[in-house]
């Protein structure tokens, strides 16, 4: 089995693991790896940089990355 991510619908947390065998929710094993998946997309664009996501092959997002300073 293929390990899938996944956003809970309520907590808007992403989690990793397997999905059971209907497919419907992830198994106990799941793991809350939403700080890990935020840090890697921050990573990946780069500080005042923006990302365009694509979705069935047209540009339908951007994710801009800028620092805030406390």
């Amino acid at each position: 089995m293929n390990i899938v991510i996944a956003t809970a619908a309520l907590s808007k947390r992403i989690y990793a693991g397997r999905m059971n065998k209907a497919k419907t929710a992830l198994t106990d094993g799941k793991q809350d790896v939403t700080s890990d998946v935020l840090k890697a997309i921050i990573d990946k664009i780069g500080v005042g940089g923006i990302e365009t996501v694509t979705v069935d092959g047209k540009p339908r997002f951007e994710i801009e990355v800028r620092e805030v300073t406390p």
